[in-house]
């Protein structure tokens, strides 16, 4: 297959999913506004001025739709609904397949009537729309698309994390417990840190906490944890490079989620698969994964002394915690396998340029 895909060149979820289809043979070609990660595609990179979002997606359309009548593809792959998602339908293009990460759905329609309409139009264009849950796939539905023309499909993770060695403490005597979501409003990252001094009460000599990832709140997140006076148990991180991220997986013993709106997190299931205790906000995209005490622990949103009370239960009752483990490698190769997923996108990609 020809396939051209529309998506932000800055994202590795991105660059996971254009490379996927470029080693399987595919003559692949990336169109994106932002630049950041290198791709195995031929990559087309358009500069917008345009300081408005809404706009920047529609100016393009012109120039798109002049790459796509050169390169003449055999499908167009818009990803995030929101965005590239409506750009692809304005192009006209067919067939057209709408791939949802997440916000696009479950956050941006929220926000004004006509961010719904945009993220509507999207899906109604589109001729297959891939997800990667169930609590998505039924938002999707909801917001206009047939369910017959949705995927539901995990992004999944690589096979080689299940190859870790056997959990144990990460760091002598201390329990390290690792959060690695953006520093962002959405993540509530505060919680984790008031929580954070809620254990270091009881259990300040048996942990430490590592948080990965930028973001607008870093600031205020470094002055609220030095304010509580845990700066010293509690590191930041920052961004750090693919490589260096395994390695705090490897090394760290329970996976923390404090995020409002989630689909299925590719995070979290690097961190189940990575034998990590995952404690998650009690949402649905986190229900679809975590059983409250049969292989994780979910607690309501922003409650940070839930939180703590579950912290401290799996701190103190660590070595008990194999079970769990387990578990979640049973569902991960069950159902979280990225060769395996895609597999399944790339036969309906197939399926769908025939009939075209």
């Amino acid at each position: 297959m020809k396939i051209c895909f529309l998506a932000d060149g800055t994202s590795h979820h991105t660059q996971r999913w254009v490379d996927y289809f470029a080693k399987k043979g595919h003559q692949c070609h990336l169109i994106s506004l932002e630049k950041d990660i290198k791709t195995k595609a031929t990559e087309h990179i358009l500069k917008s001025y345009c300081p408005i979002n809404a706009l920047k997606y529609i100016l393009v359309v012109p120039r798109i739709k002049r790459i796509l009548k050169e390169i003449a593809p055999d499908i167009l792959n818009a990803h995030f609904a929101s965005a590239y998602g409506f750009t692809g339908a304005l192009t006209k293009f067919r067939p057209l397949i709408v791939s949802c990460w997440g916000s696009d759905i479950l956050i941006s329609p929220k926000k004004t009537f006509l961010h719904k309409l945009r993220v509507k139009w999207a899906l109604k264009k589109a001729d297959l729309v891939t997800s990667d849950g169930e609590d998505l796939s039924n938002v999707i539905e909801e917001l206009g698309a047939i369910r017959e023309r949705i995927v539901n499909s995990p992004m999944g993770i690589d096979p080689e994390i299940l190859k870790e060695k056997e959990r144990g403490k990460s760091a002598g005597e201390k329990i390290t417990i690792l959060s690695a979501r953006k520093l962002e409003p959405l993540y509530d990252q505060k919680t984790l840190i008031l929580a954070a001094s809620e254990v270091m009460k009881s259990q300040k000599e048996k942990v430490r906490f590592i948080i990965l990832g930028k973001g607008s709140q870093k600031e205020k997140l470094i002055e609220l944890s030095q304010n509580l006076g845990i700066n010293k148990s509690l590191e930041f991180k920052g961004f750090v490079p693919r490589q260096e991220f395994w390695d705090y997986f490897k090394k760290a013993d329970i996976y923390i989620s404090t995020s409002l709106s989630d689909s299925t997190s590719v995070a979290l299931l690097e961190a189940m698969a990575s034998g990590l205790i995952p404690i998650v906000t009690d949402i649905p995209g986190n229900r679809e994964w975590i059983k409250e005490s049969q292989n994780g622990f979910l607690f309501p949103p922003k409650d940070y002394r839930a939180l703590a009370e579950k912290i401290t239960f799996s701190i103190e009752n660590f070595d008990e915690m194999d079970k769990i483990r387990q578990s979640n490698l049973a569902i991960i190769k069950k159902k979280a396998l990225w060769e395996d997923n895609m597999r399944e996108i790339e036969k309906r990609f197939s399926e769908l340029t025939k009939s075209y």
